[in-house]
């Protein structure tokens, strides 16, 4: 079984969604959880890690497959953070996207459980953003997408959002779910 969360990403913060995503999986009673995500969903499966430490049951997290994650932070954000009138257009989670230690996407916490990186990539020194002077996606370098504890990772040749809409990007997935590994 499987299914599907949305939620208004230019209008609610990370850490909302996180609660609002937790109390929702607490209700469901379910034994075992995986997750698919793309782009910020991966700081909001990660934003969970701060709430199942409480004395509250929570299920076993089994694998994330994480498509296109910010997990250190985007260069794009980076530039729209510097100018404040942003929040009104782009929403609250500007600076939680950005490459800042502190306050940006790498404060949230690292998941425990097995973890695939699918990520998009030009495949050479430049990407699909011509402002940002590496591979790129058109918003993140494939290399700052990892977190360090992937149990298989692949760079696809594709942009942010035409990774939802590949063929290959679909089997990698299914395939990591079935047997914790890309091929």
């Amino acid at each position: 079984m499987y299914e599907v969360y949305t939620y208004p990403s230019l209008t609610k913060d990370i850490d909302s969604v996180s609660v609002e995503l937790f109390r929702k999986i607490q209700k469901e009673n379910y034994d075992t959880i995986s997750f698919v995500t793309h782009s910020m969903g991966a700081l909001v499966v990660r934003s969970l890690y701060e709430h199942i430490n409480l004395p509250l049951t929570f299920p076993f997290i089994y694998r994330i497959v994480m498509i296109a994650p910010p997990n250190n932070g985007s260069p794009v954000a980076d530039f729209f953070a510097q100018f404040s009138f942003i929040k009104f257009i782009v929403g609250p989670n500007i600076n939680n996207l950005t490459t800042n230690p502190l306050s940006g996407a790498s404060k949230y916490p690292i998941p425990t459980c097995e973890v695939g990186l699918i990520a998009g990539s030009y495949g050479k020194n430049r990407g699909f953003n011509i402002f940002i002077k590496e591979d790129n996606d058109g918003l993140l370098i494939p290399e700052q997408t990892k977190l360090g504890i992937e149990k298989d990772i692949v760079f696809i040749k594709s942009w942010h959002v035409g990774l939802l809409y590949n063929r290959k990007v679909k089997k990698y997935v299914i395939s990591f779910l079935k047997n914790g590994q890309f091929k």
